[in-house]
């Protein structure tokens, strides 16, 4: 079954009730709610409590084999902001995050990275090739306030992260386990950190789980850095 309009399938839709378990009725609801108010698809299934926005956030960085960025950790780059308009940015829930060394392509945070129009419009607008994070709905939106300003208050309507108890959190079947922020060595560590410099780390430990081999990361830090092998 295809979940969604126009011959277009939503495939966060499907992994939403191949993978959480969430039920084929509750997301069509929120698939026509979306095309209705033309709004995300994710957004309106995380307002509607259909799904836990962290989970949703993992499954989709899982889906892709990338990172979850916590935005509200570090700092914008105004440069790559500054080339998607705040209305693009806003109706599609992205933000640019850096430009790759090359010029050839650019860091886009999604909180659906599977949405063809989110990815079609951040190509469109930055005339870059799209490397996709992701992030929560929550994040998403915090971040594009202080990117661009405050959003109009009828389109603030969202449950903050830290508001979620961590045991409501529906997880990814294998997912880590949520780090206690009360642990002050490691949110120190967290605190110092640059975005890009959590990114690494992550990508690190991809890397000795064995999500990606050393080769990859390197061929991939090669492409980043616009050498050849």
């Amino acid at each position: 079954m295809a979940y969604g309009g126009g011959g277009v399938e939503l495939k966060l839709a499907r992994l939403m009730v191949e993978r959480l378990g969430a039920t084929r009725s509750r997301v069509e609801a929120a698939v026509d709610a979306a095309a209705r108010s033309g709004r995300p698809f994710v957004q309106v299934a995380v307002e509607t409590q259909l799904v836990e926005e962290d989970a949703v956030a993992d499954l989709a960085a899982r889906e892709l084999a990338t990172v979850v960025v916590e935005l509200d950790l570090g700092e914008l780059d105004d440069d790559s902001v500054g080339l998607v308009p705040s209305e693009v940015a806003r109706r599609h829930l992205f933000v640019p995050l850096a430009s790759d060394p090359s010029g050839e392509s650019i860091r886009v945070v999604f909180a659906d990275p599977f949405d063809p129009g989110a990815v079609e419009a951040a190509r469109a607008a930055t005339g870059l090739g799209i490397q996709p994070l992701v992030a929560t709905v929550s994040g998403l939106l915090s971040a594009l306030d202080r990117a661009y300003g405050t959003a109009p208050e009828e389109d603030t309507r969202v449950l903050k992260t830290r508001e979620i108890a961590a045991e409501s959190t529906q997880r990814v079947p294998g997912s880590h386990a949520a780090i206690d922020p009360t642990t002050s060595p490691l949110h120190r560590l967290q605190d110092e950190a640059t975005i890009e410099q959590r990114i690494e780390a992550i990508l690190l430990a991809l890397i000795d789980k064995g999500v990606l081999t050393r080769a990859e990361y390197f061929e991939a830090l090669r492409r980043l850095l616009g050498r050849r092998p």
